[in-house]
């Protein structure tokens, strides 16, 4: 059977599953992992490239297997009810494992940012240390930096340093008084490789212009990254006070 046949048998049943799920513990495990590959699933049909494949299926594979195996030993309506669904769930997954995500990642995103935080490897050290779809993390010693696609710029962009927090863009800009901090858009919308290209440069640039400190971990740097991003939020909620009222 095809990804989309195998996809069909499982959905056919989501809602009595999710009808029994009360019934016990088993029940309600095997409703959540069907109704779970089933939202996997459509998102591989419908190549969405956001999505590690390879490593959702490995994943998910060990949790059917142990269900399986419970089903199996417990016998009787149990195991006449769930067995062939699961046996179906496997096969899906094991069709799912074979998905390759783009080279690139989402929309180009890792050759995005090779080309413009290649700086970050070439003049700082960092190294990258783990890829996804939608995401690059980059190390240097205690200095970590997280690059991802995503619809928020906290999201897409954090800098941090052990127990000292996340920082993002806009709290470099305010350190730095730059007057971008304010037109930092509250949400962002990355859906074609330019709209990746040009939201990335925006960050490269950023971090190229003021983030010498942090990324060479002076001393210090993440000391008064914390206490600009602490008044960038009191001033924030102090503005917000004041145009709708403390509350």
């Amino acid at each position: 059977m095809t990804l989309d046949e195998n996809l069909a048998v499982l959905q056919a049943e989501v809602s009595q599953l999710k009808a029994d799920r009360n019934s016990g513990a088993l029940q309600n495990d095997v409703y959540e992992a069907i109704d779970d590959l089933c939202h996997l699933s459509r998102a591989a049909v419908s190549g969405d490239t956001r999505v590690n494949y390879a490593a959702r299926a490995k994943g998910d594979l060990a949790l059917f297997e142990r269900l399986r195996d419970i089903v199996s030993a417990k016998g009787g309506e149990h195991r006449e009810r769930y067995l062939s669904l699961l046996n179906c769930g496997e096969k899906l997954l094991r069709q799912i494992a074979d998905i390759q995500s783009p080279p690139n990642g989402h929309l180009g995103l890792h050759r995005v940012i090779r080309n413009q935080f290649h700086f970050l490897l070439d003049e700082y050290g960092f190294i990258v240390t783990d890829e996804e779809p939608i995401s690059m993390r980059l190390i240097r010693g205690d200095v970590v930096v997280e690059l991802a696609w995503a619809t928020q710029p906290f999201m897409s962009f954090s800098i941090r340093r052990g127990d000292l927090g996340e920082f993002w863009v806009s709290d470099l800009l305010y350190l730095y008084q730059d007057p971008r901090c304010q037109s930092v858009p509250e949400s962002i919308h990355l859906n074609t490789e330019a709209d990746v290209e040009d939201w990335f440069r925006f960050i490269s640039d950023v971090l190229r212009s003021y983030g010498d400190e942090v990324l060479s971990d002076k001393p210090g740097a993440f000391d008064r990254l914390a206490e600009a991003q602490s008044q960038r939020d009191a001033e924030y909620i102090a503005k917000m006070n004041a145009t709708h009222g403390a509350g």
